[in-house]
């Protein structure tokens, strides 16, 4: 089968060849135009042939014989008959001779038959060589043969017969290229429908695959779905070529030219060239088409778009598959109109088919991949809802999920009812921000912004109006289509919206927030999936808003009842040191005088009344507030000059402020007579005044004033103290609450007071007010109400009666407890003055006193002084803390609660102080949990005495820990003298006290050590031992033994051993010292030795030591080496020495024996440390015990004088 070739040439393609082509797309636009050229010039030129002769009558004859009817090419030889059809290609027949010099007919016809297969071949010969007729049938594919002469005639009718059969080649072969592109078409769909299931891959290799095919300039496809084309395009658009290719004699053809429609052209203007059809539309030309051309709007704005693109014809055809519309497929011609004939019509319908079968795959793909997505989203926000307790990470991963999911501009989560004023942003997710971030995969990863505050009220805003009456999501595809007041309303979008989907949240029926998408630039048709999508994403929402606020009421009473429950803690530990505090004042002496059978004293007698008090005025406040909540205290309002009354009770206070230090001033106006129930009004009176003396500082002012204003008497108590924090005044009134809660509270209470006044004047129909600054003041105001109109009638009396101050002492209690500014005395309790140091005896061990109530300071106190201790006291941790660093107690006593600084703020402050960390502590408190006690104990409390304790108990703990310390004192001792005795026999002093006192940690276990060895002798003792007695001769030995051992320790070496008048000292063990200092240190011991054994000598000449000997001098000399050694505690467990096992001892040895007298001699380890004028090169030596050859220097001799 012949075929039109590649590159405008002809060539022979077998039809299998077409089954091989699945994965390539086989496409000839140059042979498809040459086909179309050929069968114009088929209608309007003569078929062409060619006559090739070497005799030139012969070429005269047959184009005589064919010109009228055929183009006639005549060429004399082979070659020139050749470059013939180079220049004019487009050749019918060869008619040719078989002998011809140069080339003959068989060879040039052979090369035809290469070059132009298509081309019909006959052959003239006079001669009947079968050979020669054979070959050149086979050779050159020769059609008919015709001997000389021949007939014109029959030469005729054999050109028309090769004329036909080329006619009929080309159609064949036109058949078989379109048959082939249409097969590659086909199969290049079929391929992309078999390799994708991405809708969008499948839609985009169509629209190349084809527009390249059919050398369209734009084609262009959109997806229908759910009744409506999508916004999405697939288009390709033919590049601009500028070559042109020319054929003919010599005519220019432009073939590619320039056109308009490229990338530049806007994608919504090409999507305005398709709209929804279900039939073929052939439009041949645009302006005359009456389906572009037309008056209605939508024709209108389709002509438009055509025009605006300079589209001159179309091919639109819709992609239908089982009876659904699934895309349309238009094809543009642009500059020049195109008429679009049945073959292409019916490829592109072919391949339209095929490409709606895959989009039908590919949508039911998407649509499981979709569903898929969509529940993954659900689940993934789900997950989010309960992984977090956070409403805001939830939000911003709802808003982020879903606005990437839609692939949307802006995503907005709002809460808000009908009955708020503005929407409030919850959760808000920007694409533009989106842009490089990663997918996050934990909800912690989310991005939260700063979130915007909406200005447009709710009621002006008709989306969300609509939404609130249909409960359904509100569209607006385009916004500029939308009526003028739908626009420009706020919902947290940062730039304006084309398109917008506004989704409710409902929860019980009702509107609580809503979620807005939006696309900036471009409008868009929301599909009834996303719509879908969303809505179910709404629903999760609507769950997490809902959990959100049940966790965050859950979390709020959870904190106030946590609040509660540590207002309660607090109080019952103050109400139980309240307590026990008075009952051990109480208890202890009685137990004492109950057990010496005797009475009590006056000054115990004092004790025990004063507490009493103050327990009678705490379970009256208890039982006051109880009878409050149970509505059983029925108060009695009877008339009341209310003047009077506080001036009465002001005046019992007076003493107790000058006692203190305080100024008590009043300003009292008159004012209209109230009604009151004395004995419970009393009680306001007399808190508040306590209150402000506790916390008025020495040299304060209280002013307590009354005034009547706008229908109200006002009793106000204000005070120059301390102040109270802006945080805690609106707590103030509460019950249990303190302003100081914790254990350095500076003042005792129960948190009661302030909760009974103000109910007490509530109860009297008024109300209580409180300003302050912290540190410079608080006034309390009692605001009532004059007359008894606004009590209950059944409750007042007019009688009247007077002020009872006999509760006074109860009330005032506390009171009595308040030290006189000139010492630390209370009611008849001397204690010792802080001024001065106690000087305990040496069998009377002092012991410190330290509690904030001078009642149980004076008793605790009095029991030590009573059974001989030293005593000292004081009133609060951190006085306590000075006073021990001066006078170094031998045990501490000490509350647990206390101003200033807290016993176990103390107990800390103690611990870290060197001077003080090893004193015993007894701790005091009514607090009895074992949460304080083991906290107690943790920062290093050595006893906890719970309140209330007697004598016995409080002497037994102070005798133990005393013992106890005692004992500790003797362990330490016989510790450090067993560390120093053993280790200072060979250890310098400044280590064997590191190590006594525990700062130096020695492992004596045997290891390998890099250290330095030091070994040394005399030279000539042994001539002078034998001139002296033994005992004489170790008198002098000890002497050298001392002055050189001494040498060793003043520069940090270890005297490992003595060996007659031989010394072996170690640098480097046990204690670490690096390589240089090692050399360092073992060099200056050699040197010191020398000058030390200098002074000896002379010594000995001076008590005649050498009269009796010719020597007149002992000398020395010594070997110094370092390298690696075992070193640690070697021998039994009944006896050990700590020495230095290895060949660096040997070598040592070895140097030392080596040395001349009064000389060093280190080794080459040595020599690498030491600077060059401090050392002499001697020759290398075999040491006895050592395989290699070991380098030695000396010490230079001027030098180990001075250094």
């Amino acid at each position: 089968m012949w075929a039109n070739g590649v590159g405008g040439q002809n060539a022979l393609l077998l039809p299998e060849s077409v089954s091989s082509l699945s994965d390539q797309i086989i496409v000839y636009p140059t042979a498809f135009a040459a086909g179309k050229r050929c069968m114009k010039s088929q209608a309007n030129n003569k078929p062409k042939i060619l006559v090739v002769d070497d005799e030139p009558d012969n070429l005269d004859l047959l184009y005589r014989t064919f010109y009228r009817d055929y183009k006639v090419l005549r060429a004399g030889s082979g070659p020139a008959a050749l470059e013939l059809l180079a220049q004019e290609g487009d050749v019918s027949v060869i008619i040719s001779d078989q002998r011809m010099p140069m080339m003959s007919g068989t060879e040039f016809l052979s090369l035809t038959a290469t070059q132009y297969p298509d081309i019909i071949r006959i052959i003239l010969t006079g001669y009947t060589d079968v050979e020669d007729l054979v070959e050149a049938i086979n050779s050159g594919k020769v059609f008919k043969y015709v001997t000389k002469p021949w007939e014109a005639e029959e030469l005729k009718a054999v050109v028309r017969q090769a004329l036909d059969t080329h006619n009929v080649l080309k159609t064949r072969t036109r058949e078989l290229t379109r048959m082939l592109r249409q097969e590659s078409l086909l199969n290049t769909v079929t391929n992309t429908i078999r390799s994708a299931l991405d809708y969008r891959q499948i839609l985009q290799t169509i629209v190349d695959t084809v527009g390249h095919m059919l050398e369209v300039d734009v084609c262009l496809l959109r997806p229908f779905q759910e009744n409506q084309l999508v916004d999405e395009e697939f288009i390709y658009q033919k590049l601009p070529e500028k070559d042109t290719e020319t054929s003919g004699h010599g005519d220019a053809e432009n073939v590619n030219q320039t056109f308009s429609v490229s990338s530049e052209t806007p994608s919504p203007l090409l999507s305005q060239t398709v709209w929804e059809t279900w039939e073929v539309q052939v439009i041949h030309d645009v302006a005359s088409d009456e389906r572009i051309q037309g008056d209605a709007v939508e024709l209108r704005s389709r002509a438009a778009a055509f025009t605006d693109a300079n589209i001159c014809s179309s091919l639109i055809v819709p992609l239908i598959c089982r009876q659904e519309l699934m895309a349309v497929l238009a094809l543009h011609q642009c500059h020049a109109p195109r008429i679009w004939s049945e073959d292409e019509v019916q490829l592109v319908m072919m391949v339209a088919d095929q490409a709606a079968l895959a989009l039908s795959q590919a949508y039911a793909y998407e649509q499981v991949r979709a569903l898929a997505q969509r529940e993954a989203l659900i689940n993934t926000i789900t997950s989010a809802i309960r992984s977090s307790l956070e409403p805001q990470d939830i939000f911003a991963a709802i808003t982020q999920k879903l606005g990437q999911a839609l692939q949307v501009d802006g995503c907005v989560l709002s809460l808000w009812t009908e009955d708020d004023e503005y929407v409030r942003c919850v959760g808000l997710y920007d694409s533009s921000e989106d842009v490089n971030a990663h997918n996050p995969k934990n909800i912690k990863d989310v991005k939260t912004h700063n979130l915007p505050e909406s200005q447009a009220p709710i009621k002006g805003n008709p989306i969300l109006q609509e939404m609130l009456r249909t409960q359904e999501p509100v569209i607006v595809p385009d916004m500029s289509q939308c009526p003028p007041q739908t626009k420009g309303f706020d919902l947290h979008l940062r730039v304006p919206a084309r398109s917008l989907m506004v989704v409710p949240l409902l929860a019980d029926g009702k509107s609580i927030g809503s979620i807005t998408l939006k696309q900036s630039q471009k409008s868009r048709q929301w599909l009834p999936s996303e719509i879908e999508l969303a809505k179910a994403v709404a629903a999760q929402a609507a769950i997490a808003v809902q959990q959100s606020h049940l966790y965050q009421k859950t979390r709020e009473q959870a904190e106030r009842l946590l609040e509660l429950d540590k207002q309660k803690t607090e109080f019952f530990q103050n109400i139980s040191h309240e307590f026990r505090t008075p009952i051990t004042l109480i208890q202890g002496p009685l137990e004492t005088a109950v057990s010496a059978k005797e009475g009590l004293s006056y000054e115990q007698s004092a004790i025990a009344l004063r507490n009493s008090r103050r327990l009678l005025r705490l379970v009256n406040q208890l039982l006051d507030l109880q009878r409050l909540d149970a509505g059983r205290m029925q108060p009695s309002f009877r008339p009341c000059d209310l003047v009077e009354f506080v001036s009465q009770i002001v005046e019992s206070f007076r003493p107790y402020c000058e006692k203190k230090g305080l100024r008590l001033a009043t300003n009292m106006a008159e004012c209209p007579k109230v009604y009151l129930d004395m004995e419970k009004f009393d009680k306001v009176v007399y808190n508040l005044l306590s209150n402000a003396m506790k916390f008025t500082p020495e040299g304060g002012t209280i002013t307590v004033a009354i005034q009547s204003q706008d229908d109200h008497c006002i009793l106000t108590v204000e005070d120059t103290g301390i102040g109270i924090v802006p945080e805690q005044i609106p707590f103030l009134f509460e019950r249990f609450r303190q302003a100081e809660g914790s254990e350095n509270r500076s003042y005792e209470g129960t948190g009661l007071g302030l909760a009974l006044v103000k109910e007490l004047v509530e109860l009297h129909g008024g109300k209580v007010t409180v300003e302050s600054i912290y540190s410079q003041g608080t006034t309390f105001s009692v605001w009532l109400i004059p007359g008894s109109s606004h009590l209950p009638p059944n409750q007042v009396s007019e009688v009247t009666v007077e002020v009872n101050l006999s509760r006074a002492a109860v009330e005032l209690a506390d009171l009595e407890l308040i030290e006189e500014v000139t010492g630390d005395v209370g009611l008849g309790t001397k204690e010792e003055d802080f001024s001065t140091s106690p000087e305990p005896l040496a069998t009377s061990p002092y012991i410190l006193v330290v509690d904030d109530n001078p009642d149980l300071r004076a008793y605790v106190s009095g029991i030590l002084r009573d059974h001989g201790y030293q005593v000292r006291s004081t009133h609060n941790g951190l006085e306590g803390f000075r006073l021990a660093k001066e006078t170094s107690p031998s045990l501490i006593v000490s509350d647990l609660m206390m101003p200033v600084v807290s016993g176990l703020e103390m107990i800390r402050m103690i611990r870290n102080e060197e001077q003080l960390k090893g004193t015993p502590i007894i701790l005091l408190t009514a607090k009895v949990d074992e949460e304080t006690r083991i906290e107690g104990t943790e920062l290093g409390a050595d006893a906890y005495l719970a309140k209330p304790f007697n004598d016995r108990e409080l002497l037994a703990e102070v005798r133990n820990l005393l013992a106890l310390k005692a004992t500790e004192r003797k362990v330490v001792e016989l510790n450090t003298y067993l560390t120093e005795s053993v280790l200072k026999r060979f250890l310098p002093p400044a280590l064997v006290q590191k190590a006594a006192a525990g700062d130096l940690v020695l492992d004596l276990r045997p290891e390998p050590r890099l250290i330095t060895v030091l070994f040394s002798d005399i030279v000539g003792f042994t001539q002078l031992a034998n001139t002296l007695r033994s005992r004489r001769v170790a008198e002098l030995l000890n002497e050298y033994l001392e002055v050189m051992t001494k040498a060793v320790f003043d520069n940090g070496g270890t005297v490992d051993k003595f060996m007659g008048d031989a010394i072996l000292a170690l640098f480097g063990a046990p204690e670490e010292l690096t390589p240089n200092e090692q050399v360092w240190r073992a060099v200056n011991t050699a040197r010191a030795m020398l000058r030390s054994l200098e002074k000896l000598n002379e010594h000995w000449r001076e008590h005649g030591v050498f009269d009796t000997t010719e020597r007149q001098s002992v000398q020395f000399r010594c070997g110094i080496h370092q390298g690696t050694a075992v070193v640690g505690m070697f021998g039994s467990s009944e006896r050990a020495d700590y020495t230095a096992i290895g060949p660096s001892v040997n070598i040592a040895a070895r140097l030392q024996q080596a040395a001349a007298p009064g000389t060093v001699l280190v080794s080459a380890a040595v020599a690498d440390y030491l600077q060059e004028e401090e050392i002499i090169k001697r020759s290398p030596l075999e040491l006895k015990g050592v395989d290699e050859t070991v380098l030695t220097f000396a010490l230079t001799p001027e030098l180990m004088a001075n250094r």
